[in-house]
C-alpha cells in the first residue's frame, strides 16, 4: 500500500498538478506537515489578514500557507477537516 501511496505522490509532483504549479512559478518548499518538498505559492491575504489562496502538499494533501514576510512555510490557517466541519455547519 505504501508503494501505491509513493506513485501517486510521485506522479502529483512530477507529472501532474505539481508540474503545473511549478510552471506557474510556484517554489518548491518542504510542507510543515510531512517535511517533503513540495510546489509551494505564496499565500495571498485579505484586508483582515486571513489567507484567500494558499497551497496543498503534493504528497499529504495538507494546506499550506506561505506569507511574503515569511521566509518559510508555516503552519496552514485551516485543515482541510475544519473546511470540511464548517461547510456541513453552515448548509441549511
Amino acid at each position: 500500500m505504501e508503494f501505491l501511496r509513493e506513485a501517486i505522490g510521485w506522479y502529483r509532483l512530477n507529472r501532474g498538478v505539481g508540474k503545473r504549479m511549478r510552471d506557474d512559478g510556484a517554489q518548491p518548499m518542504p510542507c510543515p506537515h510531512c517535511a517533503r518538498e513540495t510546489p509551494v505559492f505564496q499565500s495571498s491575504y485579505d484586508a483582515t489578514g486571513d489567507p484567500t489562496s494558499f497551497s496543498v502538499c503534493c504528497w499529504c494533501r495538507g494546506l499550506i500557507e506561505y506569507g511574503g514576510s515569511s521566509s518559510r512555510p508555516h503552519a496552514p490557517y485551516a485543515t482541510a477537516k475544519e473546511i470540511q466541519a464548517e461547510g456541513r455547519r453552515s448548509k441549511p
